[in-house]
């Protein structure tokens, strides 16, 4: 009982109008307690009791009713939120985000197969290794508090902003209790994927990462240039061009056109066969000056080296590779003592260990492919925010009862005893 009202509370202060997917079918509840995905210190019995006291006394509230599809392609498990009741008794006792933590024992090693579905696997010696180093990465990350340079005003906005074209119901929230992270290993295939996720940040929108503070300093965020390319000539034993897809792009310096190269290059490389990648979001042919389709020949034509690659499917086995890479970069600062916050192919840090982050990231590549790479670097202000029009400044004030960004560091300091 305890599990739902925090998850509901959590979701209520990540985002008011979030809705929580809960399912209360008695063959799912079964199949999820004897899951290593599921929690199963709870019955099913359990667990639909639970749910029927929380209903009854008024604590939580069913949103949206479930619906089969008689199809099975969109049924819907029903949906919950806390109702005010609720709040107001977290409200009562003083709960704050900071206080809410995942669960410890979940499982952080996530294998699934083709269609995206869980798959149940036993005592593997490389999934017992990484989970492992899961602990070692979790535990830097929950022993740093990090929080975005937004007033509550502009919190709300952002929210109001990302919600018209959130694609599920938590994927893009402000969960500032999720800062933990998983890997996800694709195809049941533990060679394939294997990438970081489930952070907080990992969903902030990109033009509101440099505002990201750790501890309440400003960051600084370092990429690796052209990942999935760079990697791709080192395995070929080719030199690595200063932006790999720079030969591709029709108007120098234009982030834009970079981007729509960048993934589409991405795109073919994931992609099973050439001629079916359906059109990429956000593509124009007024920034290429091609149609779809003949953009997509030219990105292949312009890369000779790499056309047996193209339509493969190799992009995944590449992210494997890549998420190996942000493994040893988290380990590192791990052992330094300090927090790294993954996002793929870049990380975030303290604004101070710009180079230290750059030379791990190094590091791991040298020790991977046998060459140096290339990244960049997107140094944070954690100032202002983009739009916001004014600075954030803490007035006397705010100082002495402070809100936001700085009451969340405020009572994580308290409640982890940093002075």
């Amino acid at each position: 009982m305890k599990a739902i009202a925090l998850d509901l509370f959590r979701a209520h202060q990540s985002d008011p109008a979030l809705e929580v997917g809960i399912a209360t079918g008695w063959t799912a509840l079964q199949r999820k307690s004897k899951s290593r995905y599921g929690a199963s210190f709870i019955s099913a019995r359990t667990f639909t009791d639970a749910m029927e006291v929380l209903e009854t006394s008024g604590l939580i509230a069913l949103s949206t009713p479930h619906w089969d599809d008689p199809a099975n392609r969109h049924s819907r498990v029903a949906r919950y939120m806390a109702s005010p009741a609720l709040l107001g008794r977290f409200q009562n006792v003083g709960a704050s985000v900071v206080d809410l933590r995942r669960n410890e024992t979940a499982e952080g090693i996530r294998l699934k197969d083709s269609k995206k579905r869980l798959v149940e696997y036993g005592d593997n010696g490389f999934a017992n290794n990484a989970r492992g180093k899961l602990r070692i990465i979790n535990d830097m990350l929950e022993s740093h508090w990090a929080d975005i340079a937004l007033t509550n005003e502009q919190l709300a906005a952002e929210l109001k902003r990302i919600s018209r074209n959130r694609e599920d119901e938590a994927a893009q929230s402000f969960d500032f209790a999720a800062r933990t992270v998983h890997r996800v290993f694709n195809n049941d295939d533990w060679e394939q994927g294997g990438r970081f996720y489930g952070a907080w940040w990992m969903s902030c929108p990109s033009r509101l990462r440099p505002y990201i503070l750790i501890d309440g300093k400003r960051t600084v965020e370092v990429d690796y240039a052209g990942l999935h390319a760079a990697m791709l000539y080192a395995l070929e034993g080719l030199p690595i061009p200063d932006d790999p897809y720079q030969r591709c792009l029709a108007h120098a310096g234009n982030k834009a056109e970079r981007r729509l190269v960048k993934r589409t290059f991405n795109a073919l490389l994931n992609a099973d066969g050439v001629q079916g990648i359906n059109e990429i979001e956000g593509y124009t042919a007024d920034l290429t000056g091609r149609q779809w389709n003949e953009f997509k020949q030219f990105v292949v034509s312009s890369y000779p080296e790499f056309e047996r690659h193209f339509g493969s499917g190799v992009g995944l086995k590449l992210q494997r590779k890549d998420s190996d890479l942000a493994e040893a970069v988290m380990l590192k600062f791990a052992a330094m003592g300090y927090s790294c916050l993954p996002v793929h192919d870049s990380f975030i840090v303290h604004h101070g260990l710009e180079q230290d982050l750059a030379n791990a990231m190094n590091s791991a590549f040298h020790a991977e492919f046998g060459i140096d790479s290339k990244v960049g670097v997107d140094v944070g202000l954690g100032e202002t925010v983009e739009g916001g029009g004014s600075h954030i400044e803490a007035d006397i004030g705010e100082l002495l009862n402070p809100t936001g960004y700085e009451a969340r560091l405020t009572a994580y300091r308290l409640n982890h005893g940093v002075a």
